[in-house]
């Protein structure tokens, strides 16, 4: 049986039924972003209550990732998505019903221990039915729309909320998960890694030394990309007196970005060696970094959240496709160790830029995220070895 034959479906692909699951939890994870206000009100509590809620969510899906790594490996990752797909519907319909700030924070934290399994194991399926050479591109796919669903969440969450209530949301997410998961029962899985390749474990995975750069190289990533973006739109709205609705459209240049990178990735592979890649990929992000904090313009400003989604592009595409071919024989370990490293690095950002942003160091917070970026991708080129099976 050829790669791309593995995890053939019995009359339906599996990939675009994850693909639907991975874009309904997109769209869960970023609803609530500009609900805080319309929820808070409702539940007859404060934004920051509601703002826990948020935190409940995304604690267990970082932490959670430590378990369904190997449960992917054991079962096979569309089994456990699609158990999991059930409860994260069940805990978004639960969204949907509660009446106070605790029983949200319930809500999401089991909503949220679901929702953990999707991307990751999305990705260890893509890795054991895509042969390596076409990988990224349809890595790159995925991405694309998991960013239409990140750039659709916010105007189309705000726009039922107005209109109808926010509650309806997440009723809806709830009941339409279920139908991709009922899809996934007549799709044939892929053999689990465990049964083909003997042990799964974090240490099977951690003794490679190509896992541990490739942790440390994506670790440093979330750091400096998504612990500097978190306050993007604080640092907009402090330099330009932009209003939320005008700070929105401007960030959500990021994900039209990705969308059209992901979309053309294909093409530049093709003409762009792996490694070359990465290093245009940290260039730009290092670079949209360092023209927000020279520029005093809006226009430069969206040029350089277009730049960062180009970058995100080539740069972590590129790192996803190195992780799930690290340890074939544990893949779906090997990528949720990889998703906890960008998660613990986005949080380690975000924890130290807080106060430099509210000192109001913005050029400087800036320059150092761009440089930082400039000087990972010099690095990543020289630690990242040669393509698997290709260079």
């Amino acid at each position: 049986m050829s790669p791309g034959d593995r995890g053939a479906p019995r009359g339906l692909a599996p990939l675009p039924i994850l693909t639907a699951i991975a874009f309904l939890v997109e769209m869960d994870v970023r609803m609530m972003t500009p609900l805080l206000p319309t929820i808070a009100r409702s539940l007859g509590t404060s934004v920051t209550g509601v703002g826990l809620a948020m935190t409940l969510y995304m604690l267990p899906y970082g932490l959670c990732q430590f378990l369904y790594g190997p449960l992917g490996d054991q079962h096979g990752a569309i089994r456990v998505i699609r158990v999991a797909a059930v409860g994260f519907g069940v805990g978004s319909l639960l969204t949907g019903q509660v009446t106070d700030a605790p029983l949200l924070g319930a809500a999401r934290f089991v909503t949220g221990m679901f929702a953990a399994a999707v991307v990751p194991l999305t990705f260890a399926h893509i890795g054991e039915t895509v042969p390596y050479a076409q990988r990224q591109a349809t890595i790159a796919r995925f991405a694309a729309i998991r960013s239409v669903a990140q750039s659709l969440s916010a105007a189309v969450g705000g726009a039922v909320a107005y209109f109808v209530s926010w509650r309806v949301l997440y009723v809806a997410v709830g009941c339409l998960v279920l139908a991709p998961a009922a899809l996934l029962l007549r799709v044939q899985e892929a053999t689990p890694a465990a049964s083909r390749g003997g042990g799964t474990n974090y240490g099977l995975v951690l003794r490679r030394r190509a896992a541990r750069v490739l942790y440390a190289i994506v670790g440093f990533e979330g750091v400096f990309l998504w612990g500097g973006f978190t306050y993007l739109g604080a640092v907009a709205t402090a330099r330009f007196g932009l209003n939320g609705l005008q700070v929105g459209l401007l960030l959500a240049t990021y994900g039209a970005t990705t969308l059209v990178g992901g979309v053309s990735l294909p093409w530049l592979r093709s003409r762009v060696p792996e490694r070359e890649l990465a290093v245009l990929g940290s260039g730009l992000m290092g670079g949209g970094y360092v023209l927000m904090a020279v520029s005093g313009s809006i226009p430069a400003f969206a040029i350089a959240i277009v730049m960062l989604g180009f970058g995100y592009i080539a740069l972590h595409t590129t790192l996803q496709t190195r992780a799930t071919e690290l340890a074939p024989e544990a893949r779906g370990t090997a990528v949720a160790l990889f998703a906890f490293c960008l998660f613990l690095g986005g949080a380690v950002g975000s924890a130290a830029f807080g106060p430099i942003v509210d000192h109001g160091w913005h050029r400087p917070f800036l320059a150092f995220c761009g440089m930082s970026l400039l000087a990972l991708g010099a690095i990543a080129v020289r630690l990242l070895g040669a393509t698997p099976g290709l260079d």
